[in-house]
């Protein structure tokens, strides 16, 4: 018994079109993901920008400035200028809402600022921080403000 040839086409699109859904059906959760899903949110949030390439950062006592891609400290510091940088880069916290941020202003003496440069940017990202005796207090380069726990001379050397 011979098949007709108009049924044989038919057949071979049907099976054309079954087998482009099957696969768009394997491939439908990687769209979704892609395309109708927000990325996460990172778990802590970042005091500097992770995206943007550091050039420098000025404390009130100290400066570190890549030169020819070397770190280096004016003055020179006790601790190594990169093992600074990358401290400061790594440097993640836990973010303080208003009313927490309120309740700390009492105890929040002496704001410093830290200046930030990036090569590919204008302008420095300013960093307002407290140092208390438990934790620091910054506002990142989300204007969020994140408090970090460390050791007193993790973040800048003892002698400054």
């Amino acid at each position: 018994m011979r098949v007709a040839p108009s049924r044989r086409r038919r057949w071979n699109n049907i099976l054309i079109l079954a087998v482009v859904l099957f696969i768009g059906v394997l491939n439908l959760p990687a769209v979704i993901k892609t395309y109708f899903m927000e990325p996460p949110a990172p778990a802590y949030p970042t005091l500097l920008n992770t995206e943007w390439q550091l050039q420098a950062i000025h404390f009130p006592q100290l400066s570190l400035e890549k030169n020819q891609g070397r770190w280096r400290a004016t003055p020179p510091s006790s601790i190594a200028p990169e093992i600074l940088v990358e401290r400061w880069k790594d440097l993640v916290g836990t973010e303080v809402d208003d009313e927490t941020y309120q309740s700390f202003l009492p105890i929040l003496r002496n704001p410093q600022t830290v200046e930030v440069w990036y090569s590919d940017r204008e302008e420095p990202q300013r960093i307002t921080f407290y140092q208390t005796p438990r934790f620091w207090l910054f506002k990142n380069w989300q204007d969020k403000w994140i408090a970090i726990s460390v050791e007193q001379g993790y973040l800048l050397p003892e002698n400054e």
